[in-house]
Parts: C-alpha cells; structure tokens; sequence
C-alpha cells in the first residue's frame, strides 16, 4: 500500500508535465502560425508596382502546412471522419490513380490538374477564373484534399487575432513604391471565405465520406471539379459525374466552330502515365445504358472518333492527333469496344427511328473494308474479351 501511495505524486507529475509538454507544443505552432499570418497580413492579397501586378508574396510548403492545420480542424468539426491511413490511400488510388508511402517524410502529395503526370511538388495558388483551378494537394497528415490559401482566406483572423487587425490597421498603403491590397480591403472576404471552407468539406466528404449529400451540393455548386476528376484523372464510378460531364463537354465541342462532337473520345479512351491505355470502363457501361431511340449523339460522336483514329486528324481537332498517340493494339481495342456498344444499337435502333440513326454502317464495318488489319488484330487478341464482340465480327459483311 506504501508502495503505490509513493506513485501517486509521481504519476502526477508525470501528467502535469505531459500536460505542459502538449501546451507548449500548441504554444508553438500557434507562435509559428502567428508569425506566418502577420507576413501574408503585411504582404496583402495583392499588390502593384508601377500600376503592374507585382508578386509580394512566394508561397512555400510552410504556408501549405500551415494552412492544413487549420483546415484539419475544421474538417473534423464539422463532420469529416478522418479515414484511416489504408483506407485513404485506397480511395486515393481510386480517385487520382496515386498511392501514397507513409513511410516518406514528405507531408503532402501534388494533384496537378492539367498534367496528372506533373508530380513534382510547386505551391501555387489557384485564381479565381476557373480554368487556372489546377493544384491541389494531397495532405498526408490530415487525410484530406485541399487547395493552397493564405490563411484569411480561411479563418477570421480579426476575430481571432485582434492584434493583426490593428497591425493591418496600421500598415501604410504604399511601401517602396509597392501599392499594398490589403485583406481588409477585399470585398466578400468573409463570404468567399465560407465558400473556400464549405467546397473543401463537400469535396472530401464526397470523396472519402461517400457523403451523397455533399455530391448533390458539388453538383449544383462546383462542377468543374467534378468534371476534371473525370477528364483528368479518369473517376468514372457515379452515374451523375458521368452524366454531366458528357452533357457539358458534348454542348461545348458542338458549338465549336467546325463542330466537335468527336472529341468527347478523349473522355473515353486516354493515356496512362506509364503510356498504356486507360479506358473508362464506368462511362462505358454509362453510354450503352443512355443510347437509345431517341439519343444517339454520344455513340455517333465515338463512331466519328474511331474514323480519326485511322484517317488521322484532318481538322486539326485535338491537342495530339489520336491516330499517332495511339499504338496499333490500342486502337482495335478502342474500336473494339465502340463496336461492342454501337453495332447492338444500330441493330435495335435504326428501324424504330431511321432519321435519326441515318449512317449506313457502323465504324468496324467501315474499317473492316478500309483497314482490314482491324479485324485481325482483334481476333488475335482474342476480341479483348468482350463477350458481344465475336459474334460482331462474324457478322460483318452480312445484310443484317
């Protein structure tokens, strides 16, 4: 009994100090994200030189970090289950075709969204156009998505913080002849700061919370992002992702002047990193469940692709010819699998509505007559092992 009566002061102590440790530690950071604000504080959110827009401020991964912070908190206070490490890394190899190491040092991982294949780290800040909307990091710390913000942009910090806002208060509009913005200045800073915070919790419990809650808020709210996931990274795996981004890029490649519905294979069939093709089986399955009497935009929009995979790109279309980005068994499984969809439409559509489904043939019976090799490397390749496709190829040349 003396015994443990000796432990208890010990044990106390030990507690206390514990206890001090972790106060210090958020003393700490609290100190650091202080001295971080008060530098982007007196750097404004822009700035000019000679009326010219002049670069006041150098983002680096301590911004990154820090406003990760902040932001984990703020994810996990308003509902986001922070998925364990396996878990995460798994929906993130689903979503972005990444895998994360655990083991590294490196506290975040690189989401460029206009070259997936760019993973060297850059900290840049998205604007506000949409079409620049394209880095975004993977926090390893936090298990959570995010863009790059300066810190206002993301936490009130003149209630926060009293003392920067009499700092800011205090800070001359021009500085070496440098004119500062200052954040207090910015219009809608609070509401374009609730919009930061909310588009951030709707995109990762969307995509790591399975929240369809927070999908129909994207949908109507941010669906740029969404499309990208499927232009860029290739996520295929919900019906009205794929619904959308088929509708809106559709509309827009037919208002181009020529018209270019045919780019809507680039959505189908692209390039993997590693060169080798990726094929989005979900918008697929979604494309053959659409296409019917009444809608056949999008199978004849694939059919006027495959023509360009062989004939090459005569109108100067795409970015990359698709004919020379593509090898040759790349190709017939490409038309391989248009074939699988468009010919059972064709057989069952074109005498309930022969206006609308007007070509006379399909594209694998077109290149079975101009590009014959078609056909054989398809059978060599054991149809790809799409099941319809046999019975397809045997019936080519027939009336039916």
């Amino acid at each position: 009994m003396k015994k443990i009566i000796n432990l208890i002061p010990i044990v106390i102590i030990i507690f206390f100090n514990s206890c001090d440790s972790k106060k210090k530690g958020n003393n700490i950071e609290n100190h650091d994200l202080k001295l971080l604000l008060e530098k982007q504080i007196k750097a404004g959110y822009a700035a000019e030189k000679n009326e010219t827009d002049y670069p006041n401020y150098n983002f680096s991964e301590n911004d990154l970090n820090s406003s990760n912070q902040i932001l984990k908190e703020y994810l996990i206070e308003n509902g986001y289950k922070l998925p364990d490490n396996k878990v995460f890394n798994e929906l993130v190899n689903k979503v972005f075709q990444r895998s994360l190491d655990y083991s590294s040092t490196k506290k975040n991982v690189y989401l460029d969204f206009t070259n997936p294949c760019d993973r060297e780290i850059k900290f840049l800040k998205n604007s506000s156009e949409e079409q620049q909307d394209v880095s975004f990091y993977i926090s390893k710390e936090g298990n959570f998505i995010t863009e790059l913000f300066s810190i206002p942009e993301i936490l009130d910090y003149e209630k926060v913080y009293p003392e920067m806002k009499i700092l800011e208060e205090k800070l001359p509009l021009i500085n070496n002849n440098i004119k500062i913005y200052k954040w207090s200045s910015l219009e809608n800073l609070s509401r374009t700061r609730e919009r930061n915070l909310k588009t951030l919790l709707s995109r990762n419990k969307f995509l790591f919370n399975n929240s369809k809650v927070d999908l129909i808020w994207l949908l109507a709210n941010d669906k740029k992002f969404l499309i990208d996931l499927v232009v860029k990274f290739g996520f295929d795996k919900e019906k009205q992702i794929n619904q959308i981004a088929l509708e809106e890029l559709y509309a827009k490649y037919k208002n181009e002047n020529p018209i270019q519905v045919e780019k809507i294979g680039d959505l189908f069939f692209s390039k993997n990193c590693d060169n080798s093709l990726s094929i989005r089986y979900g918008l697929l399955d979604y494309l053959k469940e659409i296409t019917t009497e009444k809608d056949n935009r999008f199978i004849y929009a694939l059919s006027d692709y495959a023509s360009i995979l062989y004939d090459g790109d005569l109108n100067n279309v795409f970015e990359k010819d698709p004919s020379k980005r593509f090898n040759d068994v790349q190709k017939a499984n490409i038309i391989a699998l248009i074939a699988s969809i468009e010919n059972p439409a064709k057989n069952k559509f074109k005498y309930k509505n022969a206006v609308l489904w007007n070509n006379e043939s399909t594209a694998i019976e077109d290149l079975s007559v101009s590009h014959p090799e078609v056909v054989d490397i398809i059978v060599k390749n054991k149809y790809f092992g799409i099941e319809n496709l046999k019975e397809i190829i045997d019936n080519l040349g027939s009336d039916e």
